[in-house]
């Protein structure tokens, strides 16, 4: 019996190395080609989570806007919560007509401070005040773009004219869907086409939580490069994103 058990012990198969070898090299080929695969899939996934995100900050900013000209079809209603006669910026994130940027976050379900799940960034455009860009009224409070930051470790959406983007939609020729324009003999910034219609944008400040000014947290530059802070080091392209 004990001659049998030591025969049956010898009969045990076993890999080689060389097989071995074999199996690992096609586990890290196999490896090799999936990675990609996920990480484009998480990737994706990630994406789709802030856009849904961003589009619910898009409507509540639409909302605000609405109820606040539904007050009144004269532009000089409550200033328009803080008009301004260039079409640049307006802060509804802090000082006399931080209630309305509040608004929005309250439809958002959001608060002030990241406790309170406030966005990184969020600014929302709709047409200039500014007489030389005649624009409609329905024009002045159509939002026609949306700068949009989940946290500090997310990327920038943008939506500009119906469309959402990740790469930074502003810049100097007709390239860029937000280029400078003269329209009226006067010279605007920020403008996009919306059915063959030149609109001049003005930009409303709802969050920045980036610790930059209200100037600085678009496009200020570090080292000749986009501080990783401003919009455009979140956009596609910039620090990771």
């Amino acid at each position: 019996m004990k001659q049998i058990r030591k025969i049956k012990r010898r009969g045990i198969s076993a890999f080689t190395l060389t097989e071995l070898i074999v199996v690992l090299v096609i586990l890290a080929v196999l490896a090799a080609m999936l990675t990609p695969a996920l990480t484009g899939y998480i990737k994706r996934a990630r994406r789709a989570k802030y856009i849904d995100a961003a589009d619910e900050a898009r409507v509540a900013c639409q909302a605000v806007v609405q109820e606040l000209y539904g007050l009144s079809s004269d532009d000089t209603t409550n200033n328009v919560a803080g008009q301004t006669s260039d079409g640049n910026n307006v802060c509804w994130n802090k000082g006399e007509y931080q209630s309305w940027g509040d608004k929005v976050l309250t439809l958002m379900n959001r608060g002030r401070g990241a406790a309170n799940n406030e966005p990184y960034i969020l600014v929302f455009g709709v047409g200039t005040h500014k007489a030389a860009g005649g624009m409609s009224l329905t024009q002045k409070y159509t939002v026609y773009y949306i700068a949009y930051v989940e946290d500090e470790n997310s990327p920038a959406l943008f939506y500009v004219n119906g469309e959402w983007m990740y790469k930074y939609p502003r810049g100097d020729t007709d390239k860029f869907p937000i280029t400078k324009r003269t329209i009226g003999g006067t010279d605007f910034r920020n403008t996009i086409i919306k059915d063959d219609a030149e609109i001049p944008l003005q930009f409303f400040i709802v969050s920045n939580r980036t610790g930059l000014s209200d100037t600085d947290f678009w496009r200020k530059q570090t080292n000749k490069k986009p501080d990783p802070r401003t919009l455009e080091g979140h956009s596609e392209g910039n620090n990771g994103y």
